[in-house]
């Protein structure tokens, strides 16, 4: 298969909390910088077209835009760049753009069929028969938290529909690290705790719709809402039907102390609770 043309563009992006002055040596701690990454690509699927019962190949195209930070409050954000690299594109130990040119690789050789060159594409605008989009974009900052969320939306040819993913990061900004499920909950409580989602999505059917809630999440998903909340995130058709989308279900974290471990109840100033 040809390499597909594709290129990563960087942009940046700088946000500040208190706008400290240009003396202020803490200035690094209460500021935060990212990088936009973007790639596209398009191709057409050489031999394809008996298959899909259509004139011309299939036209696949890709495109990426992802945020990566680059100071973060004075954190280390090394773990978090990695981690957003694995979570988006499963792929560790590269450079951000040699991340993307693999995945790009990776996804359209699935299909079992060479590509053409991109430069000899036409440039008529025409839309693609099939695509991947990934975004990788923060969804919650504070000067304590970064909640990430990489976003997959694909639609394969002649598919009925396409689907949308959301997987997220909770980065512990004090800490430095991703705060993880199995440092937040106890890994013996986990039945439990999926018996407690389902409690309460049944709780609120009137707005989810009817679940059927048996295990975690996917990835054990979740997320920590602007509100202080912990949301369990479960993906269209994981655990009800299509039409429903994205499941979400949300408790305060006191409501979950009987299943944390006692560095997550202690991270959510619940210990005394875990203790009753």
């Amino acid at each position: 298969m040809k390499k597909t043309a594709i290129t990563c563009i960087l942009g940046a992006l700088a946000l500040s909390f208190l706008a400290p002055s240009c003396s202020d040596t803490g200035a690094e701690h209460l500021s935060a910088s990212f990088e936009a990454a973007t790639a596209s690509a398009k191709y057409r699927l050489q031999n394809s077209a008996r298959e899909y019962g259509t004139e011309e190949d299939i036209l696949y195209s890709e495109s990426i835009n992802v945020l990566m930070p680059v100071k973060l409050f004075g954190a280390d954000v090394k773990g978090l760049r990695d981690s957003i690299v694995k979570l988006a594109f499963d792929t560790a130990g590269c450079s951000l753009p040699d991340a993307i040119d693999a995945y790009v690789a990776r996804t359209v050789s699935q299909y079992g069929y060479k590509v053409c060159d991109a430069d000899s594409l036409p440039t008529d605008g025409t839309s693609p028969d099939g695509f991947t989009n990934i975004t990788g974009a923060v969804v919650n900052l504070t000067p304590e938290i970064l909640v990430y969320c990489v976003t997959t939306d694909e639609y394969r040819p002649r598919a009925a529909h396409g689907l949308s993913t959301n997987y997220y990061l909770n980065f512990d900004i004090n800490g430095s690290r991703v705060l993880t499920f199995a440092e937040i909950f106890d890994s013996a409580k986990t039945d439990s705790l999926a018996a407690a989602i389902q409690t309460q999505a049944d709780a609120l059917e009137q707005v989810l719709g009817p679940t059927t809630i048996t295990a975690l999440p996917a990835g054990n998903n979740f997320m920590l809402s602007p509100s202080g909340e912990i949301v369990f995130v479960y993906q269209p058709y994981e655990v009800a039907s299509f039409a429903q989308g994205a499941i979400r279900v949300s408790f305060y974290p006191y409501e979950l102390s009987q299943f944390m471990t006692p560095a997550g109840a202690e991270f959510f100033n619940v210990s005394d609770l875990t203790q009753q």
